[in-house]
């Protein structure tokens, strides 16, 4: 059979896409972006400002992330400033200068990938969500995992004092809360069963050191289509 010469103006000149609608996760560069700047729970230009309610995961999740202390759940919101104090920034990845120790008062504890090269970084209390394993079921349909690792300095983790004692834990139920049915734009479905995928759950995560955590699996089923357009901030 023959076909057309491919035009120049073809993204994929010289060659031919002969499976129309192949799902090539166009778009899903911004989904780790999405998921991080929903969990942060920010004022938005709407007019959104979260409200100091324990009822709410992520007000939850970002009381534990910020006080070591017990009773992290009396403690005030931490503020949108605040919470962006925790995030990694990779152009300043060492906190030593007063000033940089004035801009983030509890050190990095959020960050968007697995691995980072700081030796600024003795938070008590850390989360990483990055990209996961991705499978895909067809030439049409594709499973985006996710990873939340939850690292807590053994000393700290039950020290809440509460019935809520452990740290690590408390802050998996949190995203899970925060997360589990979602339909977050841009993005898709949050989801935590086995049927979405068969890598979804959780376990425990250990070091030599004086780390101890946990590792939550979750997904989101992506096709064709999804996603927005990048933007610089």
């Amino acid at each position: 059979m023959a076909f057309d010469p491919v035009p120049f103006s073809s993204p994929y000149y010289p060659y031919r896409r002969v499976i129309q609608g192949s799902n090539t996760l166009r778009g899903a560069e911004i989904v780790p972006y999405k998921i991080l700047t929903y969990l942060l729970d920010l004022p938005d230009s709407a007019g959104y400002a979260p409200v100091d309610d324990n009822d709410r995961p992520r007000v939850k999740l970002a009381k534990y992330l910020w006080y070591d202390t017990a009773n992290p759940l009396s403690q005030p919101l931490p503020t949108p400033q605040e919470k962006l104090s925790m995030l990694y920034d990779p152009d300043n990845p060492d906190i030593n200068t007063d000033e940089e120790k004035a801009k983030h008062p509890q050190g990095y504890r959020i960050f968007a990938q697995r691995m980072v090269n700081s030796s600024g970084i003795d938070a008590k209390t850390m989360l990483k969500i990055y990209p996961g394993r991705v499978l895909d079921d067809d030439d049409f349909r594709t499973v985006i995992g996710f990873q939340a690792e939850i690292w807590c300095n053994v000393n700290f983790i039950t020290n809440t004092r509460t019935s809520a004692y452990d740290r690590t834990w408390d802050i998996e139920v949190c995203l899970r809360d925060a997360l589990a049915g979602v339909d977050i734009a841009g993005v898709g479905t949050i989801r935590f069963s086995r049927q979405a995928s068969s890598y979804n759950g959780s376990e425990i995560l250990y070091t030599d050191g004086p780390l101890s955590g946990r590792m939550l699996y979750f997904s989101t089923n992506w096709s064709e289509g999804g996603g927005e357009k990048i933007k610089a901030f």
